[in-house]
């Protein structure tokens, strides 16, 4: 067997040990991610599978460096094993941390084909070639299934090989999703789909005021219900993102644990000093924005900038906390032991929900095994594994199989929303219009504090080092931390998202200001230099200011910019390096009886070697979406501390209705592929809101527009 899969994260692709598969004579595991079976081979998915594409883009890396033909591969899942190294789905980081990995992979199990047929046939293996899914040699030629693998005194290369880009037939050709015909079906493929011998269901009730913990509950009428097992306490442990306080009923199905839910009465005792509504949460942040905070950055001199100045303009903006709200509520199912437990079920973490499990129950973390499922939605929700936690303490305390299913109020009040933040924005322009000094003050509820983290309090909610930074003589960042009892947690693009908005809705203030072209006076603040910025971050060390530029001037060209538009259609535009991803937008809204329709929304991309184009353009499309109903819709509001949006006929969300046509235009390239699910979302809410002031006039500081403006 070659153990592993890459010598990039450690594993020895060169042990040499044949392996065959107990119940099939004839199938080899060649390494950690291929099966040559009879008649098929099968590749595993090693990444959780979010929506985002991954069990379709990195099984096409395989079979790519493989050589074999993409329509008779078997994909499947693979369970969570060291041998697969990371296994993890966040930070569009699939596909640009196992691109190399998994091109050694294929391309070593290639080699082993190669060797083997030779040694078969009693040739040089460097006269031999393969050709979709056969090594061929002369006028002689092997099918993979079908060449007896071996291992002894075949002498690997450690240098390989791999493909030039030119020569790919699978990387790069649009593909169709894997299980996309399953889905559509309603296929049993999901965590909530799963089933488990002799499980019970569990759902857990979850106060109304965040972080309350459980001082008592009355049962005795959920307990009179039929099919009702127990109701009982859950203690939580001491971190808030761990596994937190409630009430659990245990019932022979879900929909009992539903019922019987409504009919429990349990008593809370209130955090201290918790947030009791949006209004004194807001006060608080932009007293932040006013008082002494960390300096984060701090380059030249802004204070003397401000004072020399004639034009120095100024703007504070605000973002609410927004929930993950995915279509598939939390659930997990755990059956603890008495010296192991299997998991199955939906995240996005799967190392650090064993790792969870393992300090519940003490049981080593080698006699636990998680198998992952698809996930329905998740936008960062499944980072976090409290409620792996709380079908592990419930299965360890009943001793059975339990399957836990939140309801959808218990989603909402379960949450780690995205954090509501205030930004204070200054800027002086000289007489060229050239931005001379820059400063942010920032003031959010820091994921940080709130998780106890060891890392400092700013660490994703401001970044030292993002656009303009580094484009400004003078510039300052300073952050302060407001601990709050709200949960928050990372929501699509971490900080990024709401520090975008600002950034870039001023920049265009900025623009106004100066009475210039938008695009014009950003390709000004970039400039012509051909720099790489240094960017001390996720898409890091630095940026290079030619690749922004190219998709900004790629999407003035696509959209049409310098032409007229018609009286009463209007765009707003916006451009980000994004986690390793240049991305340029235009939002196209119209103005019609004093009501704000968005028509269209072009953006451009440059993501290095794109995998799947079909794959990659939906996720562009996803990520655009689920912004645009943040940007127009999505807040979370408090009543005396108690969360308003509990479903979804309070949390509104964009209906099909309201979908605008959503135009991706890639920029050709053969570097190293970057992260696609995440990139283009942290651009829409400036882009649109700077159309929005394009058509009325209005600056939209606060999000969502909905508050702000009418909407059709």
């Amino acid at each position: 067997m070659l153990a592993g899969g890459g010598l990039l994260v450690g594993f020895n692709l060169l042990e040499k040990q044949n392996r065959k598969i107990k119940g099939d004579s004839s199938a080899t595991i060649l390494n950690a991610f291929i099966l040559i079976g009879a008649n098929s081979v099968t590749l595993m998915a090693k990444n959780p599978e979010i929506g985002q594409g991954v069990k379709t883009s990195l099984p096409m890396i395989l079979a790519e460096e493989l050589d074999f033909p993409w329509e008779k591969i078997k994909v499947e899942f693979a369970k969570l094993d060291p041998k697969y190294g990371p296994q993890f789905a966040g930070g569009s980081m699939s596909v640009t941390t196992n691109f190399d990995q998994l091109r050694l992979a294929g391309a070593f199990a290639r080699q082993i084909l190669i060797q083997s047929a030779a040694k078969f046939w009693k040739v040089d293996p460097k006269e031999c070639i393969t050709k979709e899914g056969f090594v061929l040699h002369q006028n002689k030629k092997l099918f993979y299934c079908d060449i007896p693998v071996q291992t002894e005194g075949i002498e690997l290369q450690k240098d390989i090989k791999l493909k030039e880009v030119s020569s790919f037939s699978i990387i790069g050709k649009p593909t169709p999703q894997l299980d996309s015909d399953k889905i559509v079906a309603g296929e049993a493929l999901f965590g909530i789909d799963r089933e488990f011998p002799e499980m019970v269901y569990a759902t857990v009730i979850k106060p109304d005021i965040f972080l309350s913990k459980v001082i008592s509950f009355e049962a005795e009428k959920a307990k009179a219900l039929p099919g009702v097992i127990d109701v009982l306490k859950i203690t939580g442990m001491g971190n808030p993102t761990s596994l937190l306080d409630g009430v659990a009923i245990i019932a022979k199905d879900t929909w009992t644990a539903f019922k019987a839910q409504k009919l429990v009465e349990v008593k809370w005792e209130k955090p201290a000093n918790f947030i009791k509504d949006m209004d004194d949460l807001y006060a608080e942040l932009r007293a932040g924005t006013q008082t002494k905070g960390t300096i984060i950055r701090n380059d030249g001199d802004v204070d003397q900038e401000f004072h020399s100045r004639k034009v120095v303009h100024e703007a504070t903006y605000m973002v609410p906390f927004i929930a993950h709200s995915p279509l598939e509520p939390m659930n997990f199912i755990a059956n603890v032991q008495e010296n192991s437990i299997q998991l199955i079920g939906p995240t996005q973490t799967p190392q650090s929900a064993r790792i969870l499990a393992s300090q519940i129950t003490g049981i080593a973390e080698r006699k636990i095994s998680l198998e992952f499922t698809r996930i329905g939605g998740s936008f960062g929700r499944r980072l976090l594994n409290d409620y792996v936690a709380e079908a592990v303490y419930l299965s360890q305390k009943i001793k059975k199989p339990v399957k836990l299913v939140w309801s959808r109020e218990s989603d909402f009040k379960g949450s780690y929303f995205r954090p509501a933040g205030c930004y204070q924005l200054k800027a002086a322009l000289d007489n060229d219009q050239n931005i001379t000094a820059f400063q942010m003050k920032a003031c959010t509820v820091s994921r940080g504090v709130f998780k106890k983290s060891r890392q400092a309090a700013h660490f994703r909610e401001v970044f030292a080092d993002q656009q303009p930074a580094g484009m400004v003589p003078n510039l300052k960042i300073e952050y302060k931390p407001l601990r709050s009892n709200v949960p928050v947690g990372a929501l699509r693009t971490p900080g990024v998202n709401a520090t975008t908005f600002a950034y870039q809705s001023f920049l265009d203030e900025l623009a106004h200001r100066a009475k210039m072209d938008p695009i014009d006076f950003q390709l000004q603040v970039i400039g012509s230099a051909n720099r790489d910025i240094p960017y001390d971050h996720h898409g890091g060390p630095t940026y290079n200011t030619q690749k922004l530029r190219k998709v900004i001037q790629l999407l003035r060209e696509k959209v049409d910019w310098d032409k007229k538009l018609s009286a009463n259609r209007h765009m707003g535009f916006a451009a980000q390096m994004v986690f390793g991803t240049y991305v340029a937008m235009a939002v196209e809204v119209t103005l019609l009886d004093g009501k704000i329709k968005v028509e269209r929304i072009d953006t451009t991309i440059d993501c290095g070697l794109v995998i799947n184009p079909l794959g990659a353009e939906a996720q562009i499309q996803g990520s655009i979406l689920d912004a645009l109903s943040a940007a127009l819709y999505e807040e979370i509001t408090l009543d005396n501390g108690k969360l308003v949006e509990q479903n979804f006929h309070s949390y509104q969300k964009l209906r099909i209705r309201n979908a605008p046509e959503i135009k991706v235009h890639f920029v050709r390239s053969t570097d190293h592929p970057q992260g696609l699910g995440e990139p283009a979302y942290p651009l829409l809410f400036p882009a649109l809101c700077n159309a929005v002031f394009q058509a009325s006039g209005i600056r939209v500081r606060e999000l969502p527009l909905k508050n702000k403006v009418s909407l059709t």
